[in-house]
């Protein structure tokens, strides 16, 4: 340990340096992120605002089990995270909304660099943060694929659109293998940091299919939340759409996660999305509902924040971590 004085103010200073960075590159690109949306294509809807609402209720739900995923993934690597959970769940809240910031980098150091604070592990929030992205990633695209192939609607997608989906999913299976998920984050981790990692921040069949079975929850969710976006639109979409709707979202989510160089995946879920929803509702009404969706994620994410940021005033409140 350093005797030097000035070691604990240094590192608070870098602490507020990079918050104070996350948090403008989140404003500003937020800012450039709404300008993309079309405003006026929303005056002349009719909303049922009903099931919109029920739809938020769902996705803020979707976003705590999320929270609960990543909790179970860290007690599996070994992360102390008991009496922590109304703090991690401010702190994955915040960092979700760093997905507006180009590429997923923001939304897993966010999270690495908050939680750290509460003086769990660099390394095992390194290591679940990443398994946690190429869980949801890949269980979206499967959960997406399984669905779709069972409607005679997918015909819509082109076979090439096809394939390299399932090429993705095949890599992000294989990617998640733990002899192979450990193998390569070992060696990053030796050449980044120069030292052996504890194979015991690293994890095993079970953590991975815990996390998996969570996920596969997870990605219903999300895509029930969708499918009542897009109801709250369309009256005539009923139970006979759902399970095609929920893979469309399913689908449409996954690529624009893999598609890092655009924030939020900002046109890429809408292009898939359109395509999609074209084979229940005419091609107007799916941009429109594609429009719609960008604009119900942004409230879902930041009542998530608020709701997440409440709960934890009135835990600290009441004397509980």
């Amino acid at each position: 340990m350093s005797d030097d004085p000035g070691t604990p103010r240094k590192s608070h200073r870098v602490r507020w340096i990079i918050s104070a960075l996350f948090y403008t590159a989140l404003v500003v690109f937020l800012a450039l992120y709404l300008t993309t949306l079309d405003f006026e294509s929303l005056t002349s809807t009719r909303v049922n605002w009903w099931i919109f609402a029920l739809a938020l209720a769902v996705g803020i739900t979707n976003r705590y089990w999320m929270i609960l995923i990543w909790i179970v993934l860290l007690n599996g690597l070994g992360a102390r995270t008991r009496g922590k959970t109304t703090a991690l769940s401010v702190v994955y809240a915040k960092s979700w909304l760093g997905r507006y910031i180009p590429g997923t980098a923001p939304w897993i150091l966010g999270k690495i660099h908050f939680a750290s604070q509460l003086g769990i592990s660099k390394t095992r929030l390194a290591v679940s943060s990443l398994l946690e992205a190429g869980l949801q990633i890949t269980v979206l695209l499967v959960s997406g694929l399984a669905l779709i192939a069972l409607d005679p609607r997918a015909s819509i997608v082109s076979n090439e659109l096809q394939w390299l989906m399932v090429g993705f999913t095949v890599v992000g299976v294989a990617m998640l293998l733990p002899p192979v998920f450990n193998r390569v984050f070992a060696l990053a981790y030796r050449v980044i940091r120069r030292r052996t990692i504890d194979n015991a921040a690293l994890p095993g069949f079970r953590t991975i299919g815990s996390g998996t079975a969570l996920h596969v929850v997870g990605a219903m969710l999300a895509g029930l939340s969708m499918f009542l976006v897009a109801r709250s639109l369309d009256p005539t979409l009923g139970a006979h759409d759902l399970l095609y709707l929920i893979a469309a979202m399913n689908l449409a989510s996954a690529v624009s996660m893999i598609a890092v160089f655009a924030p939020s995946g900002i046109g890429v879920r809408e292009t898939i999305l359109v395509l999609l929803l074209g084979a229940v509702m005419s091609a107007e009404l799916a941009l429109l509902t594609a429009v719609v969706l960008r604009v119900w994620s942004i409230i879902a994410d930041f009542a998530f924040l608020g709701v997440a940021a409440t709960v934890r005033g009135i835990a600290r409140q009441a004397g509980r971590p």
